[in-house]
């Protein structure tokens, strides 16, 4: 059991464990007897999934893992559909800023919710629907050096200089630190009526919005075009050559260039 003074602060009942194929996978498997906020966690995570089913795994102590499950039954009704669209990129900004929390000041959330610093990634998302509710998984890559990174494509917080990366505490910190985050954020986010209200903030954290981007969409050909920002609904509007406005609900996208 880690010592998690600064985390269980903020989460009393949070569950960790030392080691675990994927949070995300333990708690869709027994949403159906899980409260509303339940967390799992864990720095050593053996078999984990990211979007598109790509793996994401971490050795001891080099990443956090976090889960949460978000319950959306008739005991905690969720005030319209278009919420649910929004919850990924609420989880998304809620690490962005504790990445610069953390010291990373230059952390941006690439939609839909994606964490990267120069292009590279340093925490992915992913929100899984059950029956019961929503579990959004959230990873931070931590103590990795280049060389332990499985791509050349990632980074962490020690890679990018965050000043307690190399501290002992800091799966505790980091973890504290989306907590402080996330909790606010969540509840926000339950409470309005339209959850379109958070578009400045997460808007504002956006590295996406600007950018020369390619969308890979399931069945179609790419887009190209420059993402302008978000809908009411959450969804990506990019504008083409031709001044098309497209809104991307789903999609891999691509940012084309990095000032």
């Amino acid at each position: 059991m880690a010592d998690l003074p600064l985390t269980r602060a903020l989460a009393p009942s949070l569950e960790w464990v030392d080691a675990i194929p994927s949070t995300n996978s333990s708690l869709v498997a027994r949403a159906a007897e899980l409260a509303d906020g339940q967390l799992l966690v864990t720095d050593t995570q053996t078999g984990g999934r990211g979007r598109l089913g790509r793996s994401w795994s971490t050795g001891p102590g080099q990443a956090l893992a976090v889960s949460v499950f978000i319950a959306t039954g008739d005991a905690h009704p969720v005030p319209s559909p278009t919420h649910l669209g929004w919850l990924p990129l609420v989880a998304g900004l809620a690490m962005t800023r504790a990445a610069r929390a953390l010291g990373v000041a230059s952390a941006g959330l690439k939609w839909p919710n994606d964490v990267l610093v120069g292009g590279r990634k340093l925490s992915g998302i992913l929100a899984e629907l059950t029956p019961h509710g929503v579990v959004v998984g959230s990873g931070l890559n931590l103590t990795q050096t280049t060389e332990q990174l499985p791509v050349a494509t990632a980074t962490s917080l020690l890679i990018e200089g965050a000043p307690d990366a190399r501290r002992a505490d800091i799966v505790d910190r980091a973890l504290a630190a989306w907590l402080a985050e996330w909790l606010p954020l969540v509840a926000r986010w339950r409470e309005l009526d339209d959850p379109a209200e958070l578009r400045a903030e997460v808007e504002d954290a956006l590295d996406t919005r600007g950018r020369a981007v390619k969308v890979d969409r399931p069945g179609r050909a790419p887009l190209l075009g420059e993402a302008v920002g978000l809908d009411p609904a959450g969804l990506l509007l990019v504008r083409d050559r031709d001044s098309v406005l497209t809104a991307i609900a789903a999609g891999d996208v691509t940012h084309l260039r990095y000032e």
